[in-house]
């Protein structure tokens, strides 16, 4: 009997990679070697930045966005970039046990070399050629850098967000090799990871861009809503605990931005700031 392969068209209308070596399989293209993994809740103000910035870095990657219900236009925002979008239920609760579970896990059945699991919020600054380098080199998870990006100059708008403050919780294992490293182990707020496998960390530290701090306005109206979805297991372990900062210390925090900028130009400690222009 003989058996007709079954069509590209055919294979990408069922959405996933069956494993079976198919010989028009589109889930294995050679330059597609990043499938990338965010969780979203009320993302549509971030969520076309976060596309836009890693499909410019690696064109042919996939996306995977997890969204929690979002009662916003994150979900169609996703769909409409020809992102994939699983959606998953806390009950309307900010929960860090399943949103632990999710990214500890999520990753495992990608068919790519490399995976990059990371908030909606989080840039990694490296590209397609960069990380085609550290594979050579034999780096399995990809180092980085972390900065709070600030919007400074009150237009509300992400691609204003150009200045950066230190923060190294943000120095996480953002970007691996899941062919090297069967377990990535994040513990609660991914800030901290145990990995299990082939680790070789890349000498070479990427700059991990927080875009947070779009505005005042902006971070009151986002911790106010997560503070109310804290569930139990939050609130007993103060997992998410800076969600309840006060509205003054927020403002605060922009000021002391703002002035250090104004008033240190010529002067930034380079290991400190960052200049994003």
């Amino acid at each position: 009997m003989n058996y007709k392969p079954l069509s590209r068209e055919f294979l990408l209308a069922r959405g996933k990679c069956c494993k079976n070596s198919c010989a028009f399989c589109p889930y294995k293209n050679k330059n597609m070697n990043i499938k990338i993994f965010t969780i979203a809740y009320n993302e549509e103000i971030m969520l076309p930045y976060f596309i836009k910035w890693y499909r410019e870095r690696f064109p042919n990657c996939s996306i995977v966005v997890y969204d929690n219900y979002s009662t916003d236009n994150t979900r169609q925002i996703a769909l409409d970039n020809n992102c994939e979008v699983i959606q998953y239920d806390t009950g309307d609760k900010l929960s860090d046990s399943t949103y632990l579970q999710i990214k500890n896990n999520c990753w495992k059945d990608a068919i790519t070399d490399w995976v990059l699991v990371c908030d909606v919020d989080e840039m990694l600054d490296i590209n397609e050629k960069q990380l085609n380098v550290e594979q050579k080199l034999g780096n399995t998870i990809i180092s980085s850098k972390g900065y709070n990006m600030y919007n400074i100059v009150d237009t509300n708008k992400v691609e204003d967000m150009f200045y950066g403050v230190r923060a190294k919780q943000y120095d996480k294992y953002y970007l691996f090799n899941k062919n090297k490293i069967q377990d990535i182990n994040y513990s609660a707020g991914c800030h901290i990871a145990n990995p299990v496998g082939e680790v070789e960390l890349s000498n070479n530290k990427y700059n991990l861009l927080h875009f947070s701090y779009l505005s005042a306005e902006y971070i009151i109206k986002r911790y106010k809503q997560n503070a109310s979805r804290l569930s139990d297991e939050n609130k007993k372990n103060n997992w998410g605990i800076h969600y309840n900062e006060s509205e003054q210390t927020i403002i605060d925090k922009f000021e002391v931005a703002k002035n250090y900028y104004n008033n240190n130009k010529q002067n930034f400690n380079k290991e400190e700031i960052l200049i994003w222009k």
